[in-house]
C-alpha cells in the first residue's frame, strides 16, 4: 500500500534562529504490505533518504509504460514498513526562511525529529487507520548518495537507527565519472557565491547516474523528476572527509551498497572507516553506475536490503 502522504511537525525540534517562530514540517511518503501478516512478528521499518537532484520520488519512480521502478513498493511488498522523507527545505518539506541555515546537522536534527514521531504513531496505532498499533519495530535508516551522508550525520549525532544501509554514497570523497575515468568531486568547487539551490545538468551525469543498458525512455522519466537540491548539504556531500568522523561512530550494522561503477575510488577500503560498527556488508551490485533504483539489476540490491534486514542480529 501506498504511497501514502504523512507529515512530521518539528518546528519545536529546530533552534528558533532557523524556524524563525514558522512551522517547519518533513513530508513523506509511507508504504506497507497489502497483506500485514508479511510484517511477521517483529516488523522492519525502513526510512529512505534521497540524494542530491532528486525527492522523495526517487525512491518511488513512475515510469510511462513500465513498472517495477519503485524502490519502496517492492520493498513494501516484500513485507516491510518504508517511509520516505523529503528533506528539510526540499520537495515537499519546509524551506526555513534562510534555507542557508539548515546545514547537515540541522537536516538531520529535522529529520531525528520526524522519524522519533513516525516510531511514536506505529506504536499507538495512529500513523494510518490500515496499521495497527505495532510497539516493537526494527528501526534501518538508509540513503542514497547525499542521502547516504545525511543518514552517516544522523545516525552519528543521534542514534536514531539500528543499523543503517549506504547506497552509492563514500566516506573517502564523491568521485565522478566522466569520459571513462573517475574525478573528485571537490577539485571542481562552484565558482562565485554559493546560493541556496542548485540544479544540475543532467547530459553531464549520464555516464555517472547509469549504465549502458538502462532504456532511454527511463533515463528521460529519470531527468524528469529532476529537483533543486538544498546547496548547503547538496555542496557538503561532496566535499572530501566531510563524513569520516561520523562515519567512525557508527557502531551499528552497516549495510553498503555501490554499483559496479559509481562514487568510491576504492569500494573495497570504505570498511576502514566503519572501525566501531560490529558488522559491515559490502554489496556492489554488478552492471549499475551511481543511481542503482535505474539498473537492470535493480531488483538484486532491493532483495539484499531486505534478506539482510530481517538476517540482523541486533542482540
Amino acid at each position: 500500500m501506498g504511497p501514502i502522504s504523512v507529515s512530521f511537525d518539528v518546528t519545536d525540534a529546530l533552534p528558533a534562529d532557523v524556524t524563525q517562530g514558522r512551522p517547519t514540517s518533513i513530508a513523506a511518503w509511507l508504504f506497507f504490505p497489502d497483506d500485514l501478516s508479511k510484517l511477521g512478528s517483529k516488523p522492519v521499518t525502513m526510512v529512505l533518504l534521497n540524494g542530491g537532484s532528486y525527492d522523495k520520488r526517487y525512491f518511488h519512480v513512475e515510469v510511462p509504460g513500465r513498472t517495477a521502478y519503485s524502490t519502496a513498493r517492492h520493498l513494501a511488498a516484500l513485507g516491510n514498513i518504508v517511509l520516505v522523507p523529503d528533506h528539510l527545505g526540499m520537495g515537499e518539506s519546509t524551506r526555513v526562511p534562510v534555507q542557508k541555515m539548515a546545514t547537515r546537522h540541522i537536516v538531520a536534527l529535522a529529520n531525528h525529529a520526524a522519524v522519533s514521531q513516525f516510531y511514536e504513531r506505529l506504536a499507538k496505532g495512529d500513523l494510518h487507520p490500515a496499521l495497527p498499533a505495532i510497539p516493537d519495530v526494527v528501526k534501518i535508516g538508509g540513503g542514497h548518495s547525499m542521502g547516504g551522508m545525511q543518514t552517516l550525520v544522523q545516525q552519528a549525532a543521534h542514534r536514531s537507527y539500528d543499523a543503517v544501509m549506504i547506497l552509492g554514497y563514500t566516506i573517502q570523497g564523491v568521485h565522478f565519472s566522466m569520459g571513462g575515468k573517475k574525478l573528485r568531486a571537490a577539485d571542481f568547487p562552484p565558482q562565485g557565491e554559493s546560493p541556496d539551490y542548485t540544479t544540475n545538468d543532467r547530459s553531464k551525469l549520464r555516464e555517472g547516474f547509469h549504465w549502458e543498458d538502462v532504456p532511454a525512455d527511463v533515463i528521460a522519466a529519470d531527468d524528469a523528476i529532476a529537483a533543486q537540491t538544498a546547496a548547503s548539504i547538496g555542496l557538503d556531500s561532496i566535499r572530501t572527509g566531510i563524513v569520516v568522523e561520523d562515519a567512525a561512530r557508527i557502531d551499528v550494522p552497516v549495510y553498503l551498497c555501490l554499483g559496479e561503477r559509481d562514487v568510491s575510488p576504492d569500494p573495497h577500503a570504505e570498511a576502514t572507516y566503519f572501525r566501531r560498527a560490529r558488522d559491515f556488508t559490502l554489496h556492489i551490485l554488478p552492471r549499475s553506475a551511481h543511481c542503482q533504483n535505474f539498473a537492470s539489476t535493480r531488483h538484486q540490491m532491493w532483495n539484499r536490503m531486505h534478506h539482510w534486514a530481517r538476517g540482523l542480529d541486533l542482540g
